[in-house]
This record gives C-alpha cells, structure tokens and sequence, in this order.
C-alpha cells in the first residue's frame, strides 16, 4: 500500500454484523489494531478504525435489546422482519440508547494510542430504494417508497415527531413527500454521528464516514444528508457499478459532492476495485483529483491485484 502512493489504511475493527473480538457489547477486535499500530507508524502510514454502525445482528444485541430495531412503515421490526436480506437488521438512530452504543464503541476505539480516527459505516438508515443496479437481484421496481423498505416508524420515532409538529408519521397522506417527516430522519442521522464526532473529538482523534455517492443520491435512498455532518471528511462510495454508470461517472458524483460540502470537509472519492480493470484506474483517480477529491479511497485492499497497485501508483506514488 505504502509503496503504491497510500498513505491511510482503514481496518474492519468493529462490526455490528458478526461478532469480532473484545466484551459483549463492544465488538472490538483489538488485536487487529495492536498488531497494525506498530506497522502503519514503521511505514509512515495514518491507521482509522472502521466500524459498522447501525447495521446490527450480533447476538446479544439482538436478543436483550428488540426496542433498539428500526420499525418499518408496516409495522415490521428490522429484528424480526429484515428488508432485503435476512441479516439486514438495523438499529434506530433517534434513540438515545443506540447512540449511547455508538458513542461507547467509538470512545473504546478512541483510547489508542498512534490510532489517527474513527470510520463510521453503515450510519444511515435502511435502503428505501435500492441503487439501480442492484434492483434486479432482487427483482424488484422501485418506483416510489414501499412501505416494507420504509423506516423506522418505531414509538420512538413517532413520539418524536409528533412532539415537534402534532402529527403522527403513519397517519401522514403521502410520508415520501412530507417535508417535516423527511427532514425529521435526516436528522436523527445527522445528530447520531455528531454525537460519535464528539466522542472521538474529546480524545483527539478524527471522525469520517462512509456514504452513499451523491448528496442527492443519498438523501433519496437511505436518508442520508451526509454534506450537512460534522466530519473531518467524507468517503462517498461512488460505485459506479451500482448505478449502472461507467466509471466516467465518477468525476461527475465527485463534482456535486464536492460543490455541497462545506471547506472544512475533504472528500475521498470511494472507487469500486472489482469493477475497475487496472488500465481504468489511473484514469477516474485522475479525473476525481480533477474534479475536486482530497484524494481517494480504494475499496478494498482484498480486491486489490498487483496490476492495480502498479496503476495506482502510477498516479499516487
């Protein structure tokens, strides 16, 4: 990586989908991190832990906490009646509980020392549509916002909202289109990963995340308004393939994310490695350096063949 022109490596350290190491509650795989530190200091190299956030099926999670799941507009628990894939179970980010959760995995992470930052992923809400490309997988036409892939409807929630305007999410004409009811999710996320910046901030570490590929995309798929986040930076996956784009898409995402943030967020273009032929990747590292990218985030380093280090270097190095 290093010889490559890299200069940061982000490591699986804390995933709410499986168990890793560490106690029960905080998955924290700590010898992953006590083994890296050492080698990204020899080598000159930033080293971030990166955490699956609100995705969440790990076992004592989800039998001793059931209140923290995202509710769908049905009715149904993402515990109980997960959308899309059996594992895809996700926690509510308008409780204070789950961000409590967050902010103790974060400030665990944080207590390493030579540690640059904290990595946030998964910190959204489910899909209520799906990128185009990956519609036909499941055989699905989303057109419009379906009720089972509409979250989170939970008591929560809707105690919440109602609170703040005197009206009941589920009782709404058309939630898709009311302003105050979108709003109201955006920043149930946005106000989760401000309370996990302030935990990594207190121990002077960095805090960036993981998001969809477009302020406008992100928004409209999975209620993310990720250019409104207090970050250090922002890694947009911008994979091209998703949206059944070519990677000349690229520079074009990076463009209006980079037009949306405010100065002080770098933005790192994420590029989808199992779809970029070696010969392609100087090209859209080049055109996202163009279009405004601080810089770029090669995802992943298993997908990474000793002909895409050699391109990537012919850019970075």
């Amino acid at each position: 990586m290093r010889a490559a022109g890299l200069d940061t490596a982000m490591v699986l350290v804390a995933d709410g989908r499986r168990a890793l190491y560490g106690s029960r509650y905080l998955p924290v795989d700590s010898e992953v991190l006590e083994q890296l530190l050492p080698l990204a200091a020899r080598e000159g190299m930033e080293l971030h832990a990166w955490i699956v956030a609100l995705r969440c099926n790990l076992p004592s999670i989800v039998a001793e906490h059931a209140d923290w799941y995202s509710v769908s507009r049905n009715g149904d628990s993402s515990r109980d009646q997960p959308p899309y894939i059996p594992s895809y179970q996700w926690l509510c980010p308008t409780r204070r509980d789950v961000r409590g959760f967050l902010c103790s995995i974060v400030d665990e992470l944080a207590q390493y020392d030579g540690l640059m930052g904290i990595h946030l992923d998964y910190i959204r809400h489910p899909d209520v549509i799906l990128p185009v490309g990956l519609r036909p997988k499941y055989g699905l036409v989303q057109d419009r916002e379906l009720p089972e892939y509409d979250f989170c409807y939970c008591p929560v929630c809707r105690q919440a909202f109602s609170q703040q305007t005197g009206r009941d999410p589920l009782e709404l004409d058309d939630p898709a289109s009311d302003e105050e009811w979108v709003r109201f999710r955006w920043r149930s996320v946005r106000e989760t990963v401000a309370a996990t910046a302030a935990t990594a901030r207190a121990r002077g570490k960095h805090i960036t995340a993981a998001v969809f590929a477009t302020p406008s995309l992100a928004r409209q798929y999975v209620r993310q308004e990720w250019d409104q986040w207090d970050l250090d930076a922002v890694l947009p996956m911008i994979y091209h393939y998703y949206y059944d784009q070519p990677p000349s898409w690229v520079p074009e995402a990076v463009r209006e994310g980079v037009a949306a943030l405010p100065d002080r967020v770098s933005l790192h273009a994420g590029l989808f490695i199992p779809r970029l032929e070696p010969d392609e990747l100087p090209r859209v590292i080049e055109g996202s350096l163009d279009s405004g990218a601080d810089g770029v985030a090669l995802f992943s380093y298993g997908a990474m063949t000793p002909a895409h280090f050699q391109a990537a270097g012919e850019v970075l190095g």
